[in-house]
């Protein structure tokens, strides 16, 4: 199960740099390997798949989902264009004031919500700044 776990490790690896150019997300590479960890698993009797599944903590990946349906909520609202303009303004004085103003503007909206959903204001934001 061990060197199974590295092979599959590798297909993850190779599957993201191979296929993610040609449109196929992320995310569904790592759901197929994912799923092919949990049959080896299942296969080797070590672990008790069922067990794990039954007991996994789902109530964290619905609060997970929650997050990206607030963080998609806020962008729809213009935080994330509000962020980009400010994003800008920082760039607009060089390297030194970009990282600090965005270091800034991170820290503050951690100290406001929870740090999943400002990593994820603060890529959206990014991403539709200019500078």
């Amino acid at each position: 199960t061990f060197l199974a776990g590295w092979a599959v490790l590798l297909i993850l690896l190779v599957g993201c740099f191979a296929l993610e150019p040609l449109g196929i997300p992320i995310s569904a590479i790592s759901s197929v390997c994912a799923l092919l960890l949990l049959a080896i698993a299942a296969k080797g009797h070590t672990i008790k798949t069922r067990k794990v599944m039954k007991e996994a903590p789902w109530h964290i990946v619905i609060f997970s989902l929650g997050m990206y349906l607030v963080v998609y909520g806020l962008r729809n609202a213009g935080l994330t264009n509000y962020l980009a303009d400010l994003l800008d303004w920082f760039a607009g004085y060089g390297i030194w004031g970009a990282a600090m103003g965005t270091g800034l503007m991170t820290a503050f909206l951690s100290s406001i919500m929870n740090n999943m959903p400002t990593v994820l204001i603060g890529l959206l934001s990014i991403d539709a700044s200019h500078a």
